[in-house]
């Protein structure tokens, strides 16, 4: 049985790298709850997101390192609910009757129930620090191509088997998201527009006492909620605890399973057809393309090169 050796140099499996990294698209979307200090919170979100950038390194280990990979958030749409304690303004008398009772009197109006704050946090950038990986090939038949056809038979159809490359990570350093300090000011607006939308009939006279009574929205908020932190940092520790982001660093958090899953199973580096083809078919006179078959496919890395080998025959 004969044998082939193909290499491939670091700027090579460098761009080959780059290639899968730019097709990654993933998306995603959860709900669930969270209580700290008995306070019941709800969140939801819905994100999407690429990688973009990253050092490249491959080393005589048979790994290859990717380093400061950017996580851009193309979507990060996330929404916490929770409960607003009812809060009443009017129900005094304006002008007593002297026989007793009041002739006017402010009609009392109350507000409370389930708030939503919607906070859009699109086009944020967090990161990758390290990602160590090595190469595992796999081989693939289509599951479409049907039972007992020949090589050649799938080959006229398109569906030849395959031998496939992926990376395969080991570890996937993902570094907590860093929240904008603007985030205080754009949670105040959301909270006060989610009240204010929440009783959309109660009178405009009105809506200057609430915002008297309820005081400064966000030392309201932190009670509500019960934290005394900065409401940067709890958002951000929040979110954090929701993709699994936050120290210690899980085992399995969000984008690290999205982005391992990704390399290691649905998109290879390179591809080999099994037979592969050495000679084209000529359609005019031969159409039958010259195929060998190949086994036992391999594929490693050293510090200067990727290094592919297998059998060639039956």
């Amino acid at each position: 049985m004969s044998h082939l050796t193909i290499a491939a140099s670091a700027r090579a499996f460098e761009q080959m790298f780059a290639l899968v990294r730019d097709n990654l698209k993933l998306s995603n979307s959860d709900k669930g709850s969270y209580g700290p200090l008995g306070v019941a919170i709800t969140w939801s979100y819905d994100v999407k997101f690429h990688l973009q950038g990253g050092t490249l390194q491959l080393n005589n280990d048979g790994t290859v390192e990717i380093k400061h990979l950017d996580v851009v958030w193309d979507q990060l749409k996330f929404q916490i609910c929770f409960d607003l304690p009812e809060k009443c303004v009017g129900g005094w008398c304006v002008i007593p009757d002297p026989r007793g009772g009041c002739l006017v009197s402010v009609p009392k109006k109350c507000i409370g129930g389930q708030i939503c704050l919607p906070i859009d946090l699109s086009g944020l950038v967090s990161e990758i620090d390290d990602l160590k990986a090595n190469l595992v090939a796999k081989y693939w038949v289509d599951p479409s191509r049907p039972p007992g056809i020949s090589d050649l038979h799938a080959e006229f159809l398109g569906k030849s088997n395959q031998w496939q490359v992926f990376l395969n990570p080991v570890t996937v350093d993902v570094l907590p998201i860093d929240v904008p300090a603007t985030i205080g000011n754009l949670i105040e607006s959301a909270f006060k527009k989610a009240i204010e939308d929440t009783f959309p009939l109660l009178p405009g006279w009105a809506w200057p006492l609430i915002w008297g009574v309820l005081g400064p929205l966000l030392d309201l908020l932190k009670s509500i909620l019960g934290f005394a932190e900065d409401l940067t940092n709890w958002v951000e520790d929040l979110l954090n605890k929701i993709f699994n982001l936050a120290p210690p660093l899980p085992t399995h958090g969000f984008v690290e399973t999205a982005v391992s899953q990704y390399f290691a199973a649905q998109h290879p580096l390179f591809h080999f057809e099994d037979p592969y083809e050495i000679l084209a078919g000529a359609p005019s006179h031969n159409p039958i393309p010259v195929k060998i078959p190949i086994r036992n496919l391999a594929a490693h890395i050293n510090a200067q090169e990727m290094v592919v080998t297998a059998d060639i025959g039956a």
